[in-house]
This record gives structure tokens, sequence and C-alpha cells, in this order.
């Protein structure tokens, strides 16, 4: 897999670590709980097929992180998604895809909009065969050149127009879910809806830039076919779920006792992840002890 500067920046502050992958011991949580658990593709640097065979007998979904377009080797081949569907099928497995990052759907320059438009179809199409779950797209608030948009109108019109143009060129707007970034899920709800789309809220980023996360859980985490969940620590967000509070740790285990959708722990470390599923076993430790016993009979 591809990363950015940022990315591998995110990959190397996650903590102490041991001295040895070796020393890693990742816990088996295959259906332990009522929502599909999913990490990304790439907690290690190695090949796709390396990290699916590394972590695929843990859990129920991976996330095939398709991040960037800068390089072609982030857009699988056929062959890898030959190998992939094998793999699905031998350790019982299902995926779903975080579509590139790097499109910028609400920029002013039409042909650039067409340019990115034609980017997600490419990598829509490639990955169909691998029957995704769900599509996770992200919609930058900046345009292409980096500049944040002043005219967030003018922005909902062009990214509404993108995403009918997508639509029209063969996106399944019901297998697609759009994220939270910087804001929250609410300034996407009104052409959500209009166009029969899906949300994947992003516990990690409402952390990272303050939201009020209980007020979002309450109305946003329903309705939502995938959680991104990840710890921030010192303004770095996509760490291990170690790194956040527990006050906050609290109020998130109290509500996935009943969430049946699709959760991805989005770290970029074998390291995170063994931290974070080892905090999530806990929920299952502390939910059984607190069921009441079944009666005899």
């Amino acid at each position: 897999m591809v990363f950015s500067r940022q990315k591998r920046k995110r990959m190397n502050t996650s903590g102490l670590r041991p001295k040895s992958r070796k020393c890693v011991r990742l816990p088996f949580l295959k259906g332990a709980f009522p929502f599909r658990l999913s990490t990304t593709s790439c907690v290690i640097p190695e090949s796709l097929l390396a990290n699916l065979l590394l972590i695929g007998p843990h859990l129920d979904e991976v996330e095939l992180v398709l991040f960037e377009t800068s390089k072609e080797t982030n857009l699988p081949s056929l062959q890898d998604i030959r190998d992939m569907r094998q793999v699905a099928e031998d350790l019982n497995i299902t995926y779903n895809v975080h579509l590139p990052g790097d499109l910028f759907f609400g920029d002013p320059d039409p042909s650039l909009r067409a340019r990115f438009r034609d980017t997600t179809i490419r990598f829509y199409e490639r990955t169909l065969p691998l029957n995704p779950t769900l599509y996770i797209l992200h919609l930058d608030s900046r345009r292409a050149s980096g500049l944040v948009e002043p005219d967030l109108h003018a922005w909902a019109d062009r990214m509404e127009e993108s995403l009918s143009a997508l639509v029209k060129d063969g996106l399944d707007p019901g297998c697609v879910a759009v994220e939270n970034l910087e804001y929250t899920l609410d300034k996407l709800m009104p052409f959500v809806e209009r166009m029969g789309l899906k949300t994947c809220l992003d516990i990690g980023h409402l952390i990272l830039y303050g939201h009020d996360l209980r007020a979002q859980l309450d109305r946003h985490l329903s309705q939502s076919a995938m959680i991104h969940l990840h710890g921030v620590r010192e303004g770095v967000d996509h760490l291990g779920v170690q790194w956040i509070s527990s006050g906050d740790w609290e109020m998130i285990g109290s509500v996935l006792s009943d969430y049946t959708g699709g959760l991805s722990i989005e770290i970029f470390s074998i390291y995170d992840l063994a931290a974070s599923f080892n905090r999530l076993k806990k929920i299952i430790r502390t939910k059984a002890m607190t069921s009441p016993s079944t009666p005899n009979t």
C-alpha cells in the first residue's frame, strides 16, 4: 500500500512498542460482537495479501484502504482481486472499501470534478467483484489546491451535482457511506437523504475536532452503516483506541452493545491494533459480567 508522509507519521507515533512484531498477539474476535469488526488492510508495511493473511483469522471484515490515487499501484490489479476473493473465502471474511481520499468533488473546476469522478468509478468497478459490504467516501471541504472552500452553499451544490453524476455513471448510492471529516454528519444529511446514501460515523474525527460526542452518537449512530473508531493523542488521530479517554470509552461501549452495522478500527500499525483489540475484549467481559444469567428451568 502507498502511504502519505502524514500517514507514515501516524504509524510511528503510537506509543511504546515491542521490539519485534513477533511479540504481538492478536486476540480472536471473529463473531464476538453484534457488529462486523474490521480494521485496515495496512497494519504492517508489507503487501496487501500479507496484511489480509495476518489479520483475517481474527476478525469479520477488512477495510481495503485505497486512500491515494497518486500512484496506480494503489489500484488493486485483477490478480489482486482474484487473490482477495480466495482469501475471503478461505478466512470467512468480507470487505468494505475506502475509496480514495484525494478526490475533491466540490472543486469549482468542472474538468477536475469530472476527472475525480472518473477515478472513483475506476476504483469502484475494479473492486466490485469482491462484493464489498460498503464503500466509504470522503467529501472533502477543500478544493484540489488545498484551499478550504469559502462558499459552503456553492460547495454543497457542486458536491450533490458530482454525486448525482457518479450515480448516473453506475455508482450504487445504497452501497456508499459518506464520512464526517472536520465537520459533523449534520452538514451532509440533506443530500444524503435525498440521494439515498448511507453514513459512516467517524468517532475519532469527532474527538479530534472537539465535537459533542454524546450528541453525535445519539443523533447518528443508529442510522450509520459504518463506524470508524480510533484514538487521538496530541493532535494526531488514527491511533489505537487505548488513547480514547475513559469517559468517552465508557460512552462508546454503552452504545456499541446494540449496534449491528460495521465497525472498523481505523489504525495503521499492528501494535495499535493489538492494543485496540485488547481494549475491545473488555467490552465483552464487562457485558458478560453485567448480563443477567439465564434462569434454570
